[in-house]
């Protein structure tokens, strides 16, 4: 198990709402949907995540601290921050895709397109929080 995951995880509303707006965006996509719509759900989508890993990274600060000081370098937490960030978005795409095949016929470039959307997309709306969780000092977590 990676040691970077140590500490609080996501909430189970976090983990819904996260998981359920990359969803909804991927099975408007399904039922190609275009446009101001669906470009506003990606707006959401990304700062929802955003506000959830803003959060996460909050509550975690103190373990991230001690992390640090048993010698987690910056780039391993700025990379847990972010394969945590990249499961999020996997499982939103897997949800989107599992709702899409109901909704509508995929093709396998949708397959493609919402696995890319949900885990690209995830990765950027958790870079800026990661990029925090990389800069906490050893010690307390204090700022």
């Amino acid at each position: 198990m990676n040691p970077i995951h140590a500490g609080p995880r996501l909430t189970a509303v976090g983990l819904a709402l996260s998981v359920g707006t990359v969803a909804v965006l991927l099975w408007l996509c399904a039922l190609q949907f275009t446009g101001w719509l669906v470009l506003g759900v990606f707006v959401l989508a990304e700062v929802v995540l955003f506000h959830a890993f803003t959060r996460l990274v909050g509550r975690r600060r103190r373990d991230l601290a001690l992390l640090r000081c048993f010698g987690a370098s910056r780039g391993q937490v700025f990379a847990g921050v972010l394969s945590e960030a990249a499961t999020v978005g996997l499982l939103g795409a897997l949800a989107g895709i599992a709702g899409g095949a109901v909704l509508s016929e995929l093709t396998g470039a949708f397959y493609l397109f919402a696995v890319f959307t949900g885990v690209v997309g995830a990765v950027i709306a958790a870079a800026i929080p990661a990029f925090r969780a990389s800069r906490i000092p050893p010690g307390n977590g204090s700022p």
